[in-house]
């Protein structure tokens, strides 16, 4: 009886794995024309969300059906995201170029954009792959999901950024990094983010069921 339990969670997590390594590589190749990164990441999350309580169903199907379901919405949040990210950096490499106690409160400043660009990043996808709303109301909540849920924006940024730096941290590191990046990285970074995301919205949804019943 022992060994079949073992043998059964064994199997449940090598097919969890296999999923994963299956999601990470359908999100790459639907990122390879760039502008469909805001849809595969939407798309990514939305089966994500289901993995992490074992509702994942079909993942082939379930990713492609939330990649053309969602692709106007999510490609338009992620065309604004680049954009704003690409003035917040050339803002920065400039304020580096002004001296003294003035250029060192602007790329303060920049840095704290950058930092909330990237927690509004974060959110902005899970949010567009959990419910149907409007690309104002979506960027509204994940605004205030990064300062009202701050601990655990802190938290998946701090995930995020040491799994790219620690990537990036030499060439040997790089060197192992890559392969693993179009392995299992991409859907292991968003699986970790959705267990602490499905957190946040239930106490999201929590406040907004208590403020419908008032």
């Amino acid at each position: 009886m022992r060994f079949n339990i073992t043998d059964n969670v064994i199997v449940r997590a090598l097919n969890k794995i296999c999923d994963m390594v299956c999601l990470n590589i359908l999100w790459l190749i639907c990122c390879i024309p760039i502008i469909t990164i805001g849809a595969s990441t939407t798309a990514l999350y939305t089966i994500m969300l289901k993995m992490v309580k074992n509702e994942e169903g079909y993942i082939f199907r379930g990713f492609f059906r939330a990649f053309k379901e969602n692709f106007r919405q999510s490609t338009i949040m992620w065309i604004i995201l680049f954009l704003l990210s690409i003035l917040c950096f050339i803002d920065y490499r400039v304020a580096g170029m002004v001296a003294g106690t003035a250029g060192l409160v602007m790329r303060a400043v920049f840095f704290l954009f950058g930092f909330f660009l990237l927690s509004v990043t974060i959110y902005v996808f899970p949010l567009t792959a959990r419910y149907e709303n409007t690309i104002r109301a979506t960027f509204r909540n994940a605004m205030l999901l990064t300062v009202g849920r701050f601990p655990y924006t802190l938290l998946m940024v701090a995930v995020t950024v040491i799994a790219v730096f620690a990537s990036l941290w030499n060439g040997v590191t790089l060197m192992f990094a890559i392969p693993l990046w179009f392995l299992i990285g991409g859907s292991l970074l968003a699986w970790i983010n959705s267990y602490i995301l499905w957190r946040v919205f239930r106490i999201f949804e929590s406040v907004e069921s208590n403020g419908e019943n008032q």
